[in-house]
């Protein structure tokens, strides 16, 4: 059995090497004195992790591509998107403390690693895998250029939504439709079920990665609604670029909660929007914390009933070289039943802060 640490460092090929962490992998020459101190904390890392009031039941190395993403669970099985194989494991769940891969299934030069699951159907991101396409030495290349423009081997990749029926044969997964998005593809999506998913992907005349909303109300036959862009975007449409140099904007993924959705845009910070009308989703608040922060900004979390949100931001350079800010908090005055854009939200940074690197936690003592 493999583990995804042992995985991911003999992975071949300078493009996927450039995209992970150098403590992982065999790029260490320009790596500061820091990287020997970041080899010597994973190799303390036992395979199994580390948990704090958690507790460790089994280990699957998915099929012997440990390289997952995103994990949903439907119907007893785990549905696993693969950054770098081209595929989605399907994994027997029933026993938890027995994992068993069933099924795996792929496109080539497909990067599907994020999907999503509800009901009776599995969302899936169809896009280029970006470590054998792109033009990327290190990371800091992919973090600060646009996508558009770092496309360096077009394979034949597919690009698009693909939906699959999971009800009748949860094991095997059964395509039912594709939504074609003609450009780069797909980099995640948000569906919690209901008629809208909401998804980031590049489309042919953008830069980079933009917000659609796709409208799934018959499931065979999915429709784009709408799109919303930053500012620059749009090249194909005269649109300048607003983005400083060394600064990427895309939308790494949006998240909704009622009928706000809460985006993050990498080094442009939080959108927030009205999203109560699919076909035309409304700007509310936009607040960008790069600069003076590094950027990088990922995952936006609501938590509409304490009135916050939590935003998460990666690292975009070698052992954060541009600086560190991992998470903070922003409240914002909730729009009352009138919901025109009067009510606009008024984001404020309450906290920013980083995580510190993971250590072994003892459980207390009874």
């Amino acid at each position: 059995m493999q583990t995804r640490r042992a995985h991911l460092a003999g992975l071949a090929g300078a493009a996927a090497s450039a995209l992970l962490p150098r403590g992982l992998g065999a790029q260490t020459r320009d790596a500061p004195a820091a990287a020997p101190s970041v080899a010597a904390a994973a190799a303390g890392i036992p395979p199994e992790g580390i948990g704090y009031k958690i507790r460790h039941v089994s280990y699957s190395d998915q099929g012997g591509r440990p390289d997952g993403v995103q994990v949903m669970a439907s119907r007893g099985h785990l549905y696993v998107g693969h950054m770098f194989s081209d595929g989605v494991t399907v994994l027997d769940a029933r026993d938890p403390r027995a994992l068993k891969p069933v099924h795996f299934f792929s496109t080539p030069f497909t990067r599907t690693h994020h999907l999503q699951t509800a009901g009776d159907y599995l969302l899936l991101a169809n896009g280029a895998n970006l470590a054998r396409s792109q033009r990327y030495d290190n990371s800091r290349d992919y973090f600060e250029n646009t996508l558009a423009d770092s496309l360096g081997k077009r394979e034949p990749f597919r690009a698009g939504l693909s939906i699959f029926d999971i009800a009748k044969d949860p094991k095997k997964p059964r395509e039912i439709a594709f939504l074609e998005m003609r450009g780069i593809g797909v980099n995640r999506l948000w569906w919690a079920g209901g008629r809208y998913a909401y998804v980031s992907a590049h489309f042919d005349g953008y830069t980079d990665h933009i917000l659609c909303i796709v409208d799934l109300a018959s499931i065979t036959k999915p429709q784009i609604v709408s799109r919303w862009w930053l500012p620059g975007m749009h090249r194909a449409g005269g649109e300048t670029a607003t983005n400083p140099p060394g600064k990427r904007y895309a939308l790494h993924h949006m998240i909704v909660a009622g009928d706000r959705g809460y985006a993050a845009w990498r080094d442009a910070g939080l959108t927030i929007h009205d999203v109560s009308d699919a076909s035309s989703p409304k700007l509310l608040a936009h607040l960008n914390w790069s600069p003076p922060y590094p950027g990088g900004t990922h995952t936006p979390l609501p938590l509409p009933g304490r009135k916050l949100a939590v935003v998460a931001d990666e690292s975009n350079a070698d052992f954060c070289a541009k600086g560190t800010l991992a998470r903070r908090r922003a409240r914002g005055r909730q729009p009352g039943t009138d919901r025109d854009a009067a009510d606009a939200v008024r984001p404020r940074l309450l906290r920013a802060g980083q995580f510190r690197p993971a250590q072994p936690a003892r459980e207390p003592a009874g």
